[in-house]
């Protein structure tokens, strides 16, 4: 990626970076401006004109993008990469090419202390595949019946990103590159949003062998959040999902036994790790903002 010579965009506690845009329905239809929208042709003609070109647009796609599926299928790196190229360029869109490359090396690491920890754990478990605007996924084929075993791959996650983000701010500090700060605010930022403990995200995994009550106050976050207008889109979206996954937790008193089943010593050693995540990143993420602030003023 090339550097841009404009100044890196402030954090969102500096009060000047906007937040992620909104995802909006992508439509292929030619913009009205074009001269080509209306475009002179005999009106009984023109159907079977459209007709015919997207069947060859089909015929042309299948031919070359079986090929494509393929090898996504044959190197699951493949899938990894061109995601994260995609990533790319729509983050440059938004905050630069620097911007980018640090939003998706922190996703990068935080998935892969999931990859990792699936693994270990004698599970398969693919590369991060990355989604624009909304983070990345990971895929098994097989989850852990033990909730706590769960737990443990839900923290993995956040405490690689943890430790990227912190790496991050350490070589800031000896080579003083605010790039290096920017990329340590936003690995703090996205780990702790991670943490709440709410449906899908990892605090929902991490703490569910605690107790079902902490959804409720991970609800709560999220509802502060969509009210404060700081993650919207992404917060509407866990929103639609985690609500079931709640609901079913709350009804189904067999699935909150078994979720709740594991040693007291195990669960409540889970509960502290995640809070002290929290404060740690709640503090890193403070100091980072808080330099950065220095730099745009």
């Amino acid at each position: 990626m090339e550097e841009r010579n404009q100044p890196l965009p402030p954090p969102p506690g500096a009060g000047q970076l906007p937040p992620p845009p909104p995802i909006y329905p992508v439509t292929a239809d030619i913009p009205p401006q074009s001269p080509h929208h209306y475009s002179p042709a005999p009106k009984s003609r023109r159907n079977g004109g459209i007709a015919g070109g997207l069947v060859g647009l089909l015929a042309a796609a299948w031919a070359y993008g079986k090929y494509v599926l393929l090898l996504a299928f044959k190197v699951p790196a493949l899938a990894t990469v061109g995601s994260a190229l995609v990533s790319l360029v729509a983050y440059s869109f938004w905050g630069g090419p620097w911007f980018a490359v640090g939003l998706v090396l922190m996703i990068f690491v935080h998935e892969m202390g999931h990859v990792v920890e699936i693994r270990r754990q004698g599970m398969q478990a693919t590369a991060p595949i990355f989604i624009p605007f909304v983070g990345a996924a990971i895929f098994q084929r097989s989850h852990p019946t033990d909730p706590i075993k769960q737990a443990q791959i839900g923290i993995a996650g956040p405490i690689a990103g943890t430790l990227g983000a912190t790496v991050a701010l350490v070589l800031f500090g000896s080579t003083h590159w605010v790039v290096l700060l920017v990329w340590a605010y936003y690995g703090f930022l996205i780990n702790l949003f991670n943490l709440i403990p709410f449906g899908m995200l990892d605090g929902g995994w991490i703490l569910a062998p605690v107790s079902k009550w902490v959804q409720v106050a991970g609800l709560a976050v999220l509802v502060g959040l969509f009210l404060a207008q700081l993650v919207s889109p992404l917060v509407i979206i866990l929103f639609i999902i985690g609500i079931p996954m709640v609901l079913q937790r709350f009804r189904d008193r067999a699935l909150d036994a078994h979720l709740t089943s594991g040693p007291a010593a195990a669960r409540y050693a889970m509960g502290a790790a995640w809070l002290a995540l929290v404060v740690y990143l709640a503090f890193a993420m403070y100091q980072a903002d808080t330099m950065l602030n220095a730099f745009v003023r």
